[in-house]
């Protein structure tokens, strides 16, 4: 059955109080923490090799495909639990700063607190109930947002603090910009694709590691996302931080929007056997059971409502 996934300003209230209850008891179950730790282990391995090595979810091509399939079946996940259940997405172009309805208590909470920035409002405080059992931050001098090498953290307690490292979010015109980039995604297929004219990685643009010349140089689209939320997002360990699922789902409605505008080029590149990255035909890992060319039409699963 084909289902909708909607802005989470236009869900209902009993909408939300659903995905809430279906993501507390999917990680009631242990289900959860798998998704995190799969995110933890195969993206420590994408920014270890992100020059040159084998790369699967992040830092290439295969970033909205593998996404793709990993917001699928953690989806499908919670429709075990509720079958009305459907993953919303955060349009931080428009909903914007920590008023917004996102941060509701009986959503996704608010802030951290100062000091230690431990969230304590909402389902996902650690006096709620939300414990985190895999958690990890990133050690050595290169920045978090490319670097592989982390080790444990024991803080059971999930951290956000919104706004500092950057006070600003994606705007419309950031991601028309990169909405109207025609190439999908061109060599050397990493974090530096696309950062010079004619700029030919929409992929990359909106993962958010290269800009326009015109841009600030922080944060942008989908890396924005993380950063301003910080804390657990700001790393590997972020799916730790359900706001996660949000942020993701606006990327690939972002893929599915460039898509309908774009209906005579690839929609995935590159299309041939090619090192260290998935090709179209390449079963995406760990599942070993889609491509990139299987997944590129999402609409025999979901739509997205506008």
């Amino acid at each position: 059955m084909v289902h909708i996934r909607k802005n989470h300003l236009d869900m209902t209230r009993e909408e939300k109080r659903r995905f809430v209850n279906a993501v507390l008891e999917i990680k009631r179950r242990g289900i959860y923490d798998r998704f995190v730790a799969l995110h933890i282990r195969v993206n420590s391995m994408d920014y270890l090799d992100k020059e040159t090595g084998k790369r699967l979810g992040h830092v290439n091509p295969g970033f909205l495909p593998w996404h793709r399939q990993y917001l699928l079946r953690f989806e499908r996940e919670l429709q075990k639990v509720d079958p009305r259940v459907t993953l919303p997405y955060w349009d931080w172009t428009v909903d914007q700063g920590e008023d917004s309805p996102l941060w509701d208590e009986e959503f996704m909470g608010g802030n951290g607190r100062p000091g230690d920035r431990r969230v304590m409002t909402g389902p996902f405080a650690r006096d709620n109930g939300w414990v985190l059992d895999i958690s990890v931050v990133p050690v050595g001098d290169e920045n978090p947002a490319l670097n592989g090498n982390y080790t444990h953290d024991d803080r059971d307690f999930l951290v956000r603090d919104m706004g500092t490292l950057t006070d600003r979010l994606p705007t419309s015109k950031e991601l028309d910009d990169t909405l109207a980039l025609p190439v999908y995604d061109c060599p050397p297929w990493n974090h530096t694709s696309g950062g010079e004219p004619p700029f030919e990685s929409f992929r990359n643009h909106l993962e958010g590691y290269v800009k326009f010349p015109w841009e600030e140089k922080l944060g942008k689209l989908h890396g924005a996302g993380h950063v301003w939320v910080g804390g657990h997002m700001m790393y590997i360990g972020s799916p730790n931080d359900p706001v996660f699922f949000l942020n993701h789902c606006m990327i690939d409605r972002c893929w599915a929007l460039w898509q309908e505008r774009h209906p005579d080029v690839p929609h995935y590149l590159p299309l041939t056997d090619t090192q260290d990255v998935p090709d179209l035909h390449t079963p995406l890992g760990p599942w070993h059971t889609l491509t990139p060319a299987k997944l590129i039409d999402h609409t025999k699963w979901y739509r997205y409502d506008k």
